[in-house]
């Protein structure tokens, strides 16, 4: 077999000096454009050398804002992403076509990580203290923790700088000890006898382009569940902090329950007040399932109900959730 070796390989080489010098002979059956097919390969390999990774950006008004990017492939993926976070003219310019700033100081370097049992222990230079205000400082601890822990690996992150653990930032953040993820772009307080709940509203950074924004909001109950956060949902969103619902206003839940990934939400006839326009409603549908999915992240669609029967949707709107609340 092996004297054969190099007459196969000539087959093959005239086989693919023939696909690409000629026509696609199933072209004129398939109605295919060699073209496009050339292009699609091409786009294959080049995700495939990409991961998506989820960023945390901020906005104007100092809300953190995760977004899927995808970032090239390379040993110590979790550093890299870090990099993207650092302030910048290059990431600053790519940035504010969609209204968000980076969040680490210009000329932050990672000096050193480390990740052993779910803790990650990043080492920074002496740029990470170049911020000025507060709103900058809890929006960068915020940003650096949600990053990492993005990362399945990643439980914890443990702040250093220059290789030293420090007591607490210029504003008073204690970074002494590992951090988690805990309470995002919080609203109010959360007392006694409250537990937190992530829920999803909407934001525009530049007038044009909106984002979905996690927001934590406090309830009264011993345990979160599907209906509770939904009930936080439709208190609506937050005063100052230029967050908006699509929700229309005075609708109340009835019932909501789960099946095979799918959560049926049955509403008040407020409900029918929501426009017949696609964009809102699709925001609408992605405002709740993205809410839904912060207690059970198993549901994939919801359909949407008013008394029991289920609603018309405008034409083009997809009951399907988005795997990330932000793509860039």
């Amino acid at each position: 077999m092996k004297k054969y070796k190099w007459f196969y390989g000539l087959v093959v080489l005239l086989m693919v000096t023939m696909i690409t010098g000629c026509s696609n002979p199933l072209s004129a059956l398939l109605g295919d454009d060699d073209t496009t097919d050339v292009s699609i390969v091409l786009e294959e390999e080049i995700q495939e050398d990409a991961r998506e990774t989820v960023l945390y950006f901020r906005d104007d008004q100092g809300m953190i804002i995760p977004v899927m990017k995808r970032i090239p492939w390379e040993e110590g993926i979790a550093k890299s992403a870090l990099r993207h976070l650092v302030d910048g003219p290059a990431i600053r310019e790519e940035l504010a076509s969609d209204g968000l700033l980076p969040i680490l100081p210009e000329g932050t370097e990672v000096l050193g990580m480390s990740i052993s049992e779910g803790l990650c222990k990043v080492d920074f230079d002496d740029a990470l203290l170049e911020y000025e205000t507060e709103v900058e400082e809890k929006a960068m601890l915020q940003s650096l923790v949600y990053t990492l822990t993005e990362f399945e690996a990643i439980d914890q992150v443990q702040i250093l700088v220059n290789g030293q653990v420090k007591n607490k930032l210029k504003f008073g953040s204690r970074i002494d000890m590992p951090l988690q993820r805990e309470n995002i772009n919080l609203s109010g307080v959360i007392n006694d006898g409250e537990v937190p709940v992530v829920v999803y509203y909407k934001t525009s950074g530049n007038g044009l382009d909106s984002h979905y924004v996690p927001v934590t909001k406090s309830v009264q109950a011993i345990k979160a569940d599907i209906k509770t956060v939904l009930v936080a949902l439709l208190e609506g969103a937050p005063e100052g902090m230029g967050l908006y619902s699509e929700l229309p206003e005075g609708v109340v839940v009835n019932d909501v329950f789960v099946k095979d990934g799918i959560a049926y939400i049955d509403f008040s006839e407020e409900i029918n007040r929501i426009p017949d326009n696609k964009d809102i409603q699709q925001s609408l549908v992605n405002e709740i399932g993205l809410t839904l999915k912060e207690v059970e992240p198993s549901i994939a669609q919801i359909r949407i109900l008013s008394s029991g029967s289920e609603i018309e949707m405008a034409e083009g709107v997809n009951l399907n959730l988005p795997n990330y609340s932000n793509e860039y």
